[in-house]
């Protein structure tokens, strides 16, 4: 197989393994909300959030540097294993210190923080699971990374479920999460030694020069994190359990959002860094187009949203939720964000530019916190939606300013004010059948957000025949 060919097959199996993992973590959570209610739902959101956290800020970077380094020295593959777990499992060691001082010093309730105890068992097996799919990625079996999301998701999702409807609370939930950590680990154990000859081979030498290299990757990787982490952290130290519930509630929309923005610039990138290489204008063109089609695909949902929030969300969750419409109707916004913003950067990375990138982090880190502090306790979980968009908006501001010598920006600036017209537009003629079915609404939607883009010339046909030759030719070309 073709070098780029298990490039693309590698991406896909991620992809999907993504995809599989969202839409079965989605479904759940939407069943644990209407289960528990918004209170012990707040809590288990809580419980889940500071895992996820301290699994990405103990072993994300390390999974991120020894993918390179064993694509490098494919020969020290073991060693460089060793290497990592012994790192990220000295810090899985540490963690709970941290995790459970948090719990303490915010106040949280009694099962909050036993839930939260339980989850810190489960912290150094799931880290090393990060560094198996690392190792996996670099050798080019990335389906077994999806082979293990979906075990992983079928046995946390089905016993999670069991569990809601026997009458079980964030603790049952809290070992169903740890388990099926610990089972996605023997998976992988058995998955690589199925393939190689796997073996420990820790070299204390190796281990302090691999973390020497891991400080700026861990520097990069606890920015994005903890930038994308505060918010929750923040609502629950200042408001409480149950606006972490209502909150999250919201959140759930964005992060479906989140995946296709991920899928459309994983997608786009290895163009971008082509062109890059071969033509100047080329590249141009490819930003010029992938930057309006992301703000044509995000902006009529934002529309939408906007106009219904309360109905929006009484799609999915009892009415008890509804007091989370108006959270979404501002954290919907973000979604335009997460789709420009990883954009963008990898306009950066495509010129070779991470650094400023990693300033961008930092701003947007600096800015979500003095934001976080200062609007969460006057709006509440409103107040902290108002943050991630303003936050994100600094980052796509300093991402815009950082690629100013490409001479793109007004036209981009242009493009994005058309696409907000049309969308404007459907959201007046939304106004009008606020009231109807659902299957009425998409339909005036649809045609009316279509016109709209014509009328504005924020969609034009050449936009079509840039998309035929540069994504399907390309790919049937590969």
């Amino acid at each position: 197989m073709s070098g780029l060919k298990r490039t693309g097959k590698n991406a896909a199996m991620l992809l999907f393994g993504t995809l599989l993992r969202m839409v079965s973590t989605f479904a759940f959570i939407v069943l644990a909300a209407n289960f528990l209610g918004v209170e012990g739902f707040g809590k288990y959101a809580l419980v889940v959030h500071y895992y996820e956290l301290f699994i990405s800020l103990t072993a994300t970077g390390a999974g991120i540097l020894l993918t390179r380094d064993i694509a490098r020295w494919p020969q020290r593959r073991d060693s460089l294993f060793s290497s990592a777990t012994a790192l990220v499992s000295i810090f899985g060691l540490l963690s709970p210190l941290v995790l459970v001082g948090l719990a303490v010093g915010f106040g949280y309730s009694a099962d909050t923080t036993t839930a939260l105890w339980i989850a810190c068992l489960g912290l150094i097996p799931a880290a090393i699971g990060v560094i198996y799919e690392a190792v996996f990625v670099a050798l080019e079996r990335a389906e077994f990374v999806t082979i293990g999301s979906a075990a992983e998701s079928l046995v946390r999702v089905g016993t999670g479920t069991l569990v809601l409807l026997s009458g079980g609370g964030i603790i049952e939930l809290a070992w169903v999460m740890v388990v099926s950590r610990c089972l996605l680990l023997g998976v992988y154990v058995g998955l690589l030694r199925s393939i190689c000859d796997h073996r420990w081979d820790f070299n204390l030498g190796l281990t302090r020069r691999f973390a020497l290299r891991w400080r700026v990757f861990a520097a990069e990787n606890w920015m994005a994190t903890i930038y994308t982490s505060l918010d929750v952290i923040v609502l629950s130290a200042v408001v409480g359990e149950a606006a972490v519930g209502l909150y999250s509630a919201a959140w759930r929309y964005v992060r479906l959002g989140a995946v296709v923005a991920k899928s459309f610039t994983t997608a786009v990138f290895p163009l971008l860094a082509r062109a890059y290489l071969e033509s100047r204008s080329q590249f141009c063109q490819i930003m010029q187009h992938a930057f309006r089609g992301m703000c044509l695909v995000a902006m009529p949902v934002i529309a939408g949203v906007t106009v219904l929030p309360t109905r929006v969300v009484g799609l999915i969750y009892k009415p008890e939720y509804e007091a989370a419409g108006p959270i979404l109707q501002v954290l919907i916004w973000v979604l335009l964000l997460e789709f420009l913003n990883p954009f963008l950067s990898h306009i950066l990375f495509s010129q070779g530019k991470q650094r400023l990138s990693l300033i961008v982090a930092a701003v947007g880190l600096l800015t979500n916190a003095v934001l976080m502090f200062v609007l969460v306790p006057w709006l509440g979980p409103v107040g902290a939606a108002w943050a991630c968009v303003g936050s994100g908006a600094m980052a796509t501001a300093s991402y815009l300013y950082f690629t100013r010598e490409l001479g793109l920006i007004a036209g981009l600036l242009s493009e994005m004010a058309r696409v907000a017209l049309a969308a404007f537009g459907l959201g007046v003629v939304l106004l009008s059948v606020a009231e109807q079915s659902w299957p009425l609404i998409f339909l005036v939607a649809t045609v009316t957000y279509g016109v709209l883009l014509f009328v504005v010339q924020a969609i034009r046909w050449d936009d079509l025949r840039f998309i035929r030759q540069h994504l399907f030719q390309r790919a049937y070309a590969s």
